[in-house]
Parts: structure tokens; C-alpha cells; sequence
């Protein structure tokens, strides 16, 4: 669809008329497969490009491009939202337990089950979702949060104290590191509010995410037999079936199956008051009767899946076929930058003779030919990464760009010097050691194709990496034990500053900081970001983490693909956008 069609110039006309505001116009475009970036323009040339927001916001702390459509039909839509059907939707990954307490993912279910206390619009500023309304006290210690008395799907009630509960319990989660600055919560009547440690510019930012989507703590300790003195380590919390056989929130989809390695399904929760958030033009109950997600790990089938009419929308079809999938007509194609990156890990300290120095990891840095993996495997829909955050972020810190080129003669050069012989049969021995290890790959058709490149590249300067390729669950078991010296992950997440932490920091070790890595640098730089209370300070904290892990390798960074999103144009109301890493599903319908 171009923006000199029948709908777009409808869509004009009532903003014009002033029966759209500027963020209805731009959803609205946005849905009929036109990019920000265009509709933006097409508003300056109706003389308005700005509009006040409506409702508390505040800006969130990651920039990048705008969202881009391919071109569409230019049929004209449907006179509104019908009410009923099964989205079925393609998911690139297994489905992920349904706890923001306990999964080690969080998936597009979440944003159908679940309401975070805020959330990001459009735009890239933070808007309420579960709260009414939010602000930070004078000195910058207290976040408030306005709540209501919340039904569960339950049937429960969650009240302002339940939420603060539910923070609490949440801190002794693996992720709740990423929000530190946040020492306690506490509520005083309908308000939540987060009392800090020391002002911080990412405090919303965590909050926002799936892990801190509120559940109803009263069923999820009942389920769990939750108590403080055994906490998340507690039998009854290690086997709950909290997230897999019940769910209790309060977003517009109820928990209904969840079968690893096949799907998800969540069906409309009739009872749901209505949301919060200002953008979405559904404020009560979802029009879909129920959405099914289908796990498709092989990425030659995603497509196909679309095409067949198998499945209606779709994350992440294969690189290869977005040629042909933008060419289809009966379809519209979204990409944009993906917070998210694929690295490797290397165990330190179970296997030092291996990666326990720096020459040796600079060395398999060096092996790496980053541009040529996304050319080859990503058909240019993405990035080359030397540290660990992808060049859109905010923070990003190009001078990385200066190491880890690829350039084979140093890579052998710098092996060479780290006393690695080269053998008769092309792989590297120093002391009796083979330069030869186990390299973990989830079952995922990217992550193999991936971790089979970066072998074969290994293998060109005498390292020989033996690629396993395990299901989701035992990649998680397996990671950072004595067992597995290297691995490789595929890391998701809206707000890099937050996620890379985890990775490297010596406070997580041996999950997620699978390298067991421990620098005096990156702590160093972490700490700097959690105390970060002005942007300047948030910007040389991140610049220092960034080129520490480019320097001292904790992990050794390959590439980041683009966000792609695929929808038959019978599916309306779902619009993924760079800020959010899943669409929500409040405003989706089908054509009958």
C-alpha cells in the first residue's frame, strides 16, 4: 500500500476533519502497512506533525528507527472490528512457561495474559497499563504508581498491597538485578510506590518488561506453597504448575494450554475491565475469541505456514524468504531493529585451559567474519556486532567497531602467541590441551545455522568447535555447569543497558553470566549504570561496559538480526512496533 491510496487518503481526511488524533492517524497508518516515518510526513504536510499527550508519560531510554511496512493491498478496510476467531500465530522459539517469577523467557503470551504497570507507546515514552497514573517524588527515591483494586481472572482481587507483594517476592528472581537500584516497594492506599536506593534514569524501563508483569501473588504462592524461608528455591515452588496448568492476571486473555514444543492457547477473559493504556481503541473485552501460538523452530516452514494459510500472523519467518513475502499481496511485512543479539559464551573458570586467557579468546574473536554471516545467513535483514549492543540503541558505543575485526593472520597470530601449536590435523594443542570443545546450540534453524558458521570459521585457525545442538529446556539446564565449555545465545530484550549486565556481571555467575567471568571493569561500569542518575552518566557507564566486553571478551558477540513481523491482511489491530519486542492483542480482529 502506498501513502496515495484510497484508505490512507481516508484515513487523511478524518484527521483532517479532526476525527483521528495524531496517534489514532499514525496507528492507523501504521495497521494499513504504512511506516512511521512516512505518516509522519504525511501529517507535516497537513501543516501538523505535533500533538500534547494526553496522559502521563515519561521518555523511554532506548532510541531507534522507526517501524517499516512493506506495501500492501490497497483494498479498502472493513467498516470496523468484528468480534470472534482464532488468531494463530507463528513463534520462532518454544513456548516459555508462563511465569514472570520463574521462567527464564518471557514470550508473546505475556502480553496477552499479563499487564505491566506501565508500558511504552508509539511514540517511545512510558504510558500507564495496570496503574491509572504514575510520578517520581522531588529527589528522585520515590516512583509512585496510582492502582485500583484489580478482579483476577481468578476472580480474585488484587489490591495496591498485593502488587507491592508481588514486587517483592519478584526480587528474588535471577533477573531482579537489572532493576537494583529499586530496594523496596511498599504501598499506601491505592498507591504502589518503588522507594530506591539512589536516583536512577532506567528505573521504568524494567517495570515495563515481562518479568515484572503483576501477577495475583495470593494464587501464584498457593499454587507454589510459597514461604519465606525456603523462597524460590522451596519443593513446592521448584515443581509448582504456576505458568504451565494455572495462570492468574489480569490482561484480556486467559492461560488455557501450553504444551512445550507444539503451542500456546489463551482464550478472551470476558470479564476484563478494559485497559488502561491510552493508545490502544479497544478499551474493553479482546474481539478475538482465543490466540494459538504455534511453535515452528524450523525457519524454512514459518513462511510456508503464512502462505498456506496455516497460520495468520508470524515472528520471524526465515531471511530468505522476506523477498517473496513483501511481494505477496495478501500480506504486510514489518521489520525494525531488534533489541537482541546472538553471542558465546566461554566457561573461564571450569575450563581454563581453554579460555582462561585473553589471547586465546581475542584469537576466536578474530576467526569471526561477522560481515559474511549477515550477508549469508541473515540476507543483510541485520547487523554485524563487535560489542555487546546493537548500533540503534541509544547508547551505543561505536569505537567497539574498532575490535574484533575479522582478520584471520591476527587471529593466528595472536593463537601463536598464546602458545597454541598448530597440529598435523589442522587443530591448535598447547600443553597437552586440543584447542577442541563442546559448542551448546539451542534447536533453533538460525541459532544452528550460526553456530555451524562460527565452527567453520573456528576451524580455519585450529579450533575445533563441535556444535550440539540440544532442545530449549536442556540448553538452560546445561549452561554455566562444569559440563559445557562454550555455547551460544540469542539474547531479547527492549532495553539493552538492562539485559547485558547479566551476561558478564560476577554477581550472576554461574547463571546467566555462563562465562564465569569475573572483571573488575565490567562490575565496575555496571555499577556506574545502576547509580546513573543523569543521562550523561548513564551514557559513559554503558560506553565503559560496552568496551570492556568488546576488550576483555566475557562473551564474544557475532550478530543482530532485525525485528520481522508478517499478518495476512485479514488480521487487523495488530501493529508490532520497535519499542515493544511482541504486538499486544487488546485491538486485533479478523475479517469474518
Amino acid at each position: 500500500m502506498t501513502e496515495n491510496s484510497p484508505e490512507i487518503q481516508g484515513i487523511l481526511d478524518e484527521y483532517q476533519q479532526k476525527k483521528l488524533s495524531r496517534r489514532q492517524f499514525l496507528k492507523k497508518a501504521g495497521a494499513a502497512g504504512i511506516g512511521a516515518t512516512v505518516a509522519a510526513g504525511l501529517l507535516a504536510s497537513c501543516g501538523e506533525d505535533e500533538e500534547p499527550a494526553a496522559t502521563t508519560a515519561a521518555p523511554a531510554t532506548t532510541a531507534a528507527p522507526a517501524t517499516t511496512a512493506a506495501p500492501t493491498t490497497t483494498e479498502a478496510m472493513p467498516a470496523g472490528p468484528t468480534k470472534g476467531g482464532t488468531l494463530r500465530e507463528g513463534y520462532n522459539r518454544d513456548v516459555s512457561k508462563h511465569d514472570p517469577i520463574t521462567t527464564n523467557w518471557y514470550d508473546p503470551a505475556f502480553f496477552a495474559i499479563y499487564e505491566a504497570i506501565v508500558t511504552i507507546d508509539p511514540d517511545g515514552d512510558f504510558v500507564p497499563q495496570y496503574c491509572t497514573d504514575f510520578g517520581i517524588s522531588d529527589d528522585g527515591l520515590e516512583y509512585w504508581f496510582e492502582v485500583e483494586d484489580r478482579q483476577s481472572h481468578s476472580g480474585g482481587t488484587i489490591t495496591a498491597a498485593d502488587v507491592a507483594e508481588f514486587y517483592r517476592i519478584q526480587k528474588f528472581s535471577f533477573i531482579a538485578g537489572l532493576a537494583a537500584p529499586i530496594g523496596s516497594y511498599r504501598s499506601e492506599g491505592n498507591r504502589v510506590i518503588a522507594e530506591m536506593n539512589n536516583p536512577w534514569v532506567g528505573t521504568y524501563g524494567p517495570l515495563a518488561t515481562g518479568y515484572w508483569r503483576i501477577a495475583n501473588i495470593n494464587t501464584w504462592k498457593d499454587v507454589g506453597q510459597y514461604d519465606d524461608e525456603t523462597g524460590l528455591a522451596g519443593e513446592g515452588v521448584v515443581a509448582s504448575t504456576y505458568g504451565t496448568e494455572v495462570v492468574d492476571a489480569t490482561g484480556p486473555f486467559q492461560h488455557t494450554e501450553w504444551v512445550p514444543g507444539s503451542h500456546s492457547l489463551v482464550t478472551r477473559w470476558d470479564d476484563y475491565p478494559g485497559s488502561n493504556v491510552p493508545y490502544f481503541e479497544n478499551k474493553g473485552p479482546a474481539h478475538l475469541d482465543a490466540i494459538r501460538w504455534s511453535v515452528i523452530t524450523e525457519a524454512g516452514q514459518r513462511a510456508t505456514q503464512l502462505e498456506n494459510g496455516d497460520i495468520d500472523t508470524l515472528i520471524n519467518p526465515a531471511h530468505q524468504d522476506l523477498a517473496r513475502l513483501e511481494s505477496n499481496p495478501d500480506l504486510t511485512v514489518y521489520r525494525h531493529p531488534e533489541w537482541s543479539g546472538y553471542f558465546m559464551f566461554m566457561n573461564q573458570e571450569n575450563f581454563p585451559e581453554l579460555f582462561g586467557d585473553l589471547d586465546t579468546r581475542k584469537g576466536l574473536s578474530h576467526a569471526v567474519d561477522r560481515e559474511g554471516m549477515v550477508q549469508a545467513l541473515l540476507f543483510g535483514n541485520g547487523a554485524a556486532t563487535y560489542g555487546p549492543f546493537p548500533t540503534p540503541d541509544r547508547y551505543y558505543e561505536p569505537a567497539v567497531e574498532e575490535l574484533n575485526n575479522y582478520d584471520v593472520d591476527e587471529a593466528n597470530r595472536l593463537l601463536d602467541g598464546a602458545g597454541w601449536e598448530m597440529g598435523s590435523d589442522g587443530v591448535r594443542t598447547r600443553n597437552g590441551t586440543r584447542l577442541e570443545f563442546e559448542f551448546m546450540v539451542e534447536n533453533e534453524s538460525l541459532q544452528v545455522a550460526i553456530g555451524n558458521a562460527a565452527a567453520a570459521q573456528f576451524s580455519v585457525v585450529g579450533a575445533q568447535a563441535n556444535v550440539n545442538v540440544v532442545d530449549r529446556a536442556v540448553w538452560f539446564e546445561r549452561a554455566g555447569s562444569d559440563q559445557v565449555p562454550a555455547g551460544l545465545f540469542m539474547w531479547l530484550w527492549p532495553i539493552s543497558a538492562d539485559i547485558i549486565p547479566l551476561f558478564c556481571n560476577s554477581a550472576v555467575i554461574p547463571s546467566p553470566n555462563w562465562s564465569h567471568a569475573r572483571e573488575e571493569r565490567i562490575d565496575q561500569a555496571i555499577a556506574d549504570w545502576q547509580a546513573a542518575g543523569t543521562q550523561e552518566a548513564a551514557q559513559k557507564a554503558q560506553s565503559d561496559l560496552q568496551l570492556a566486553w568488546a576488550e576483555l571478551l566475557p562473551n564474544i558477540s557475532f550478530i543482530n538480526q532485525n525485528a520481522t513481523f508478517v499478518k495476512n491482511n485479514r488480521v487487523h489491530g495488530w501493529a508490532p512496533f520497535v519499542w515493544l519486542l511482541y504486538p499486544y492483542y487488546n485491538d486485533t480482529w479478523i475479517e469474518s
